[in-house]
């Protein structure tokens, strides 16, 4: 169903379950606030991990701002600074989702225990391959039909390939370490040497489980928290840095505006060695005040929607109106796709250029009710994704940086919309220059 008006149906999504083929996450025999159905067992899994996810909570974090200023400088500035020195141009998907499946899982687990895709180098392919392959075409089976997937399955005919059940188990090995090692971490915390080290969000999270689902084993319980935390992002990011490299005049005014920001993040170096010792990130409140940083990050998420169609039950007693078509009737699935909310062309000009002005007003500040009322990059209400403020705390500090030291132009252009976004495929080149 195509939605002309978000905001009437996010509130009216409130009313309505999840569809089904939300259960086809990691871990799927256990809820999580992503999969649970029912209204209650939302709240009761959101609240374990809410805590940690406020904008408050991320600004105060000196875990955090640890887990930032140590992957961001010691990782990130010294690897596209060898890019630019040695005149390579940079993928930009890759670069990203290294980073920022770094960055959250050290958020989570604690930088030591999580990944080490950008840091360290780790092969990034393995992951990527089998993230793919857990969604691959054939899981419309058990998605559509899972009653009939398991009964045939018991019979030996297998409708998911082999690839696929190898992927979610290696996705689900993988995340277990890190949940262990973790919890090790966490009952350790004394020994730690850095603050980054300490696994934040786990902790919460283990506390609220033992409390909330105290009659589960140990296992179960860590498989509890595996399914709520596998969460990573770096599409929307990747797409952001590639519109802004698209536009000269975009780099400057945002260089511009965040000149005014202290302290500076322009690190003065002629080489590809980065010392990060002694260098400081200013305030997150800080970055949340910068008006076309903002707007730049909007208009990303609506030309670059974050998620992939989401699908509503309605109730089962009775019939509801959703976007202004009454009489739906009870048990039918309906779905609220973020592309098209965000390209309606009766609400947006130029639906598909990217203009980050269009956020802003004649005075260059961000339009009042250029939130939820527009933008729907994470969906609102009950169901409204935890994870937007790290999200958007990471990209504030990833773009400032980047756009402080370095000037961007794309490359390569034949590749890019040659495949579909955010597929094993696709890519996007730029080459940075060192400013």
């Amino acid at each position: 169903m195509y939605l002309q008006d978000c905001h009437a149906a996010t509130l009216a999504a409130g009313l309505l379950l999840l569809a089904l083929f939300y259960h086809l996450v990691l871990c799927p025999w256990f809820e999580n606030a992503f999969s649970s159905l029912t209204k209650e067992s939302h709240s009761t899994h959101r609240r374990r991990i809410a805590a940690v996810y406020t904008k408050s909570a991320l600004s105060k974090s000196s875990q955090l701002a640890a887990v930032t200023k140590t992957i961001l400088l010691d990782g990130l500035v010294p690897r596209i600074a060898k890019d630019a020195l040695g005149s390579q141009p940079t993928e930009l998907l890759e670069l990203s989702y290294s980073m920022c499946i770094d960055l959250v899982n050290a958020y989570l687990f604690g930088q030591s225990t999580g990944s080490k895709f950008l840091t360290q180098g780790e092969d990034l392919k393995p992951f990527l391959e089998h993230y793919e392959n857990r969604y691959c075409a054939e899981s419309f089976w058990p998605q559509e039909l899972p009653r009939l997937t398991r009964f045939l399955a018991k019979i030996g005919v297998r409708l998911l390939p082999e690839r696929a059940t190898a992927s979610k188990e290696w996705m689900e090995s993988w995340m277990m370490a890190m949940c262990k090692a973790a919890d090790v971490a966490m009952h350790d915390a004394s020994a730690l040497e850095n603050i980054a080290d300490f696994p934040t969000v786990y902790a919460s999270l283990k506390g609220a489980t033992d409390q909330n689902f105290s009659g589960l084993d140990p296992y179960s319980k860590q498989c509890e928290i595996a399914s709520e935390l596998f969460d990573h992002m770096g599409l929307v990011l990747a797409y952001t840095l590639y519109y802004v490299s698209q536009k000269p005049a975009a780099q400057r005014r945002l260089r511009k505006e965040i000149a005014t920001v202290a302290p500076e993040m322009h690190y003065s170096s002629s080489s590809a060695s980065f010392d990060a010792q002694g260098q400081h990130l200013p305030p997150a409140a800080t970055l949340d005040e910068l008006p076309y940083l903002s707007a730049i990050i909007c208009e990303s998420l609506r030309m670059r929607p974050n998620s992939t169609p989401l699908p509503r039950i309605t109730p089962a007693n009775t019939s509801v109106k959703l976007a202004g078509i009454e009489g739906i009737p009870p048990g039918v699935r309906v779905n609220a796709f973020q592309w098209f909310v965000h390209r309606d062309p009766q609400k947006w000009n130029r639906v598909d250029e990217w203009i980050p002005e269009r956020w802003l007003d004649d005075d260059g500040r961000l339009l009042k009710g250029s939130g939820e009322s527009q933008l729907w990059g994470f969906c609102s209400g009950p169901r409204m994704c935890a994870g937007s403020n790290l999200s958007q705390y990471l990209m504030r500090y990833i773009l400032v940086l980047i756009f402080s030291n370095f000037a961007a132009q794309p490359v390569r252009p034949e590749t890019f919309g040659r495949h579909p976004p955010g597929s094993l495929e696709d890519t996007l080149w730029v080459q940075l220059r060192r400013l």
